[in-house]
């Protein structure tokens, strides 16, 4: 049984689809220059969905201000979680090998975006600037795109 959003999706279609097409091929280009490959852009998205995971444990943040607080917050003191996110879970979640998480790892590692641990998997633990970056300028830009791409729905629905 289809549900009212994807009827409505199917039966706009080829007036919706390629403004989402757009989104994610833009939003994909932007991350891929700023994390250096497609396979850490891949990565990377399943590490900062893992931390807002947790995050959401942490409180109730709704409004995007008080998130990007908490987010900095927790990103600096750390938070306990009982999720543990491995190299065979990104592989599951990413359809990439162990072997590629376990390198692509490494290399956020060194370019100061996660640490990883045997006992606490892999972790988003990035620098001052890179976090500043992500919040202040990777997710700002998200946000105005995904805005963009809702207010077609909209006009499409009126």
């Amino acid at each position: 049984m289809k549900n009212q959003m994807e009827n409505f999706l199917l039966q706009n279609f080829v007036n919706i689809w390629h403004h989402f097409l757009s989104f994610e091929i833009n939003r994909s280009k932007y991350a891929v220059e700023n994390f250096g490959s497609a396979n850490a852009y891949l990565i990377f998205q399943v590490i900062a969905w893992h931390h807002i995971l947790v995050m959401m444990d942490e409180a109730e943040a709704q409004i995007r201000d008080e998130a990007v607080e908490l987010w900095f917050k927790l990103t600096r003191s750390g938070f306990k979680s009982r999720t543990v996110l491995t190299y065979s879970l990104i592989s599951s979640l990413t359809s990439l090998s162990i072997e590629t998480v376990r390198r692509q790892v490494k290399k956020l590692e060194k370019n100061n975006w996660v640490s990883y641990s045997k006992k606490e998997g892999v972790k988003f633990s990035p620098s001052q600037e890179n976090n500043k970056f992500l919040a202040n300028d990777f997710n700002v830009k998200e946000v105005k795109d995904l805005g963009r791409f809702l207010d077609v729905i909209e006009k499409q629905k009126s």
